[in-house]
């Protein structure tokens, strides 16, 4: 793989590069507007989905009743939380490509850098894609939701990945597609850049 100038630039310095999946490394935007759409559904409420992409799956659920204004008991909402992670995961199951360009991308990240991962996303749907690509393994440490108390854009997450792999803010980069995602990367210090610039841009 050809690395521009421009990149190597961007890159001088670190040694973490931190990965977040849903829309970054591939677009399951589609799967998760449809798998929280067949599941509100039944409550009659429908679903932007672009207000609630990058946050987690329990957050997303309760921003979507609230402003339907349907107030439910929190075993019913954890409910839908499960059936819209299974929904999305057998839709996983049958298709799931990395978008154009990020495949080659990280065969030559993981060559020069740690990689790690922080996403909104759960662990189980999270694990699942990450072995339908054959990434399993590539991503060290997996934080998901299941793992932190405070969600994008709370820095929680990504001080916790600079925690577990003792590397300084300032040799870490951070790759993001959301604004909750740069928001959180800022509060925690760290480098960021956006993947489509990363995939224009840069050339990828």
């Amino acid at each position: 793989m050809n690395i521009s100038k421009d990149l190597h630039r961007l890159l001088q310095g670190k040694e973490l590069l931190i990965f977040d999946f849903d829309g970054t490394i591939v677009n399951t935007s589609p799967l998760h507007a449809a798998a929280f759409g067949e599941v509100l559904s039944s409550l009659g409420i429908g679903v932007d989905y672009a207000t609630i992409a990058g946050l987690k799956t329990l957050d997303a659920m309760q921003k979507c009743l609230n402003e339907a204004a349907q107030f439910l008991p929190e075993t019913v909402v954890n409910e839908l939380v499960v059936a819209k992670q299974e929904r999305v995961r057998e839709m996983i199951a049958l298709d799931l490509q990395p978008l154009p360009g990020v495949d080659d991308f990280l065969r030559w990240a993981r060559k020069f850098y740690r990689l790690a991962m922080y996403t909104s996303g759960s662990h189980g749907t999270v694990s699942l894609s990450l072995e339908k690509l054959s990434y399993t393994g590539w991503f060290d440490p997996l934080i998901c939701a299941n793992h932190i108390h405070k969600a994008k854009p709370d820095p929680e997450g990504f001080l916790k990945v600079l925690e577990m792999t003792g590397c300084s803010a300032n040799k870490a980069l951070v790759i993001e597609d959301s604004e909750v995602g740069f928001e959180a990367a800022r509060c925690a210090g760290l480098d960021y850049i956006d993947i489509i610039d990363l995939l224009v841009h840069y050339g990828i």
